[in-house]
């Protein structure tokens, strides 16, 4: 694929990005994901991005009581709900093109050593990814010496994995030459119930590898284990996101709807294991924000 927005994580905030001229990402801002089994989040990556013609670059940088019914298990039945389009032209997303005002960099992002060899495509309206998600080593000479890439605190932020993201509410700093994305603000989706979404791609991976994310400038929240998402269309509302999902057993709150009114921005995450590397090849489409 040709590679086109991208940027790296790895710790628990974001802080780093691709860098170049107005149609490549800058820098980041948000909170990264975590490895499975483990509350600690990684990564630097994400306040990406700006308006632009395209460009290439490779290798940058549920339970019921809680979650309610609804599953992504609408997934792979190939018909999306109703929504509001979030589209993006070349790894940006403009306000003028949706009705809520949601604006930002579309990119990629990964620990220091899930993103090496990655691709990216971002042209069009294509979020596409390319690339092997780290085995969590705690054999490596970072975990065995605590010696970790910052902000990483622990062998599953050494090793979070890969993924795509969004930012919702990303100006534009006109005082950089050229203009490029700004830092991500909260972005206010009390208006919105959660979000539809496709996954294509011949390397998509299993359910148990792949995680949805809405995250706030402190915290992130990511899918019950049984909200599952697949192939074709997904559904995730935020009553079925939690704080640290991750956790054994898993935690029931917070939920999502707790920061929904200041989102930084929506993450699908490919994630890391003790056991083995994740290949993936995949893209996000037909994103939609659900109204109330």
């Amino acid at each position: 694929m040709a590679a086109g927005f991208a940027g790296c994580d790895s710790g628990t905030t974001d802080d780093g990005g691709g860098a170049g001229v107005i149609n490549l990402p800058t820098a980041g801002s948000g909170n990264p994901g975590a490895g499975t089994g483990n509350p600690t989040a990684g990564g630097p990556g994400i306040t990406a991005g700006a308006p632009g013609t395209g460009g290439a670059t490779a290798n940058a940088g549920a339970a019921p009581v809680a979650g309610g019914t609804s599953t992504a298990g609408a997934a792979g039945a190939g018909v999306l709900l109703e929504g509001i389009p979030l589209t993006p032209t070349d790894g940006w997303v403009d306000m003028a093109s949706n009705t809520l005002g949601v604006q930002g960099a579309v990119f990629s992002f990964g620990d220091p050593t899930s993103k090496t060899g990655m691709v990216s495509d971002f042209l069009g309206d294509h979020a596409c990814i390319k690339g092997t998600a780290a085995l969590v080593d705690k054999t490596s000479t970072a975990c065995s010496t605590m010696m970790f890439t910052p902000p990483a605190t622990d062998c599953y932020g050494e090793y979070w994995g890969a993924a795509i993201g969004m930012n919702l509410n990303q100006p534009i700093d006109m005082t950089l030459v050229p203009p490029a994305g700004g830092a991500a603000v909260a972005f206010d989706a009390s208006s919105i119930k959660g979000f539809a979404f496709e996954i294509t791609g011949e390397g998509i991976p299993a359910p148990k590898d792949i995680r949805f994310k809405v995250e706030s400038a402190t915290t992130e929240f990511c899918n019950f284990p049984t909200i599952k998402l697949k192939k074709g269309a997904n559904t995730v509302l935020f009553t079925d996101l939690v704080g640290a999902c991750y956790k054994s057993p898993v935690p029931t709150e917070p939920l999502a709807t707790t920061a929904q009114n200041a989102l930084i921005k929506i993450t699908w995450q490919v994630v890391t294991n003790t056991t083995t590397t994740v290949p993936f090849d995949f893209c996000i489409a037909n994103i939609r924000a659900l109204p109330k």
